[in-house]
């Protein structure tokens, strides 16, 4: 017992580190930048498909951003109304009629401009009409509306002008990446369309792997996922 009772006494004259212990073990609890807010709008495309529309914005600010709108829609005009947000710009993550088919009625409801890769202009004519006016993404890979930044990352193969748009711990990928999945390749022949593919690929791997492992994936279709999980599992990522 008088042992016991020594060891402790030791103890307590011991320095105690507990404070920073807890601190460095539980540092990813604080308080870190909320980012962008999403909404996500599930719209039909037919009696069996649908897609993904995006209305992303800054909290502290109310500026926002709609990403992909494939139909007219209504209710994506009445929440960013609702919610008092002011929208920037429409963009796109490429030119299919799936994912530009609503930008017409969107721009004009909303009275923004609207963004997509210039390879992708043919694509979407046919859906928008040629004498509708896309801006083209600057250059530099860095679009800047506002107080909101977003990277643009390329991604041909889907479409000759597929991008990526990433904005912090988002990521939304177009019919590029999907959980599970990637894009099928463009072209007129298998022999072409296996080519677009194999560039889609390297393009993920190059491009979007390297993103943090947590950052959130969000596709034109099907659920959202993270790059750690598409790095482990997906099968057409494998090397």
């Amino acid at each position: 017992m008088r042992r016991f009772a020594w060891v402790l006494f030791l103890l307590a004259l011991l320095p105690s580190r507990a404070p920073a212990q807890v601190k460095d073990d539980l540092g990813f609890f604080a308080e870190e930048p909320l980012g962008l807010q999403v909404k996500t709008f599930l719209l039909a495309l037919g009696p069996d498909a649908t897609m993904n529309c995006y209305a992303a914005w800054d909290p502290g600010t109310g500026e926002a951003l709609v990403i992909d709108p494939g139909v007219p829609a209504p209710e994506v005009a009445e929440f960013i109304r609702a919610s008092e947000l002011k929208v920037l710009a429409v963009l796109h993550t490429h030119g299919h009629t799936d994912h530009v088919g609503g930008v017409e009625y969107l721009a004009e409801q909303l009275a923004v401009p609207a963004y997509l890769h210039p390879a992708d202009r043919s694509l979407a004519a046919g859906a928008v009409g040629a004498g509708f006016f896309f801006r083209p993404y600057p250059d530099d890979g860095r679009l800047r509306l506002g107080g909101l930044e977003l990277e643009i990352i390329a991604t041909p193969g889907h479409t000759p002008g597929s991008v990526c748009l990433r904005a912090g711990n988002l990521l939304f990928s177009g019919d590029t990446l999907f959980a599970g999945a990637v894009g099928k390749g463009h072209g007129d022949s298998a022999a072409r369309r296996r080519a677009s593919l194999q560039r889609e690929i390297e393009a993920i791997r190059r491009r979007l792997l390297v993103l943090p492992a947590m950052t959130r994936v969000l596709p034109g279709h099907g659920p959202s996922t993270t790059v750690d999980a598409e790095k482990g599992a997906n099968p057409f990522l494998r090397e």
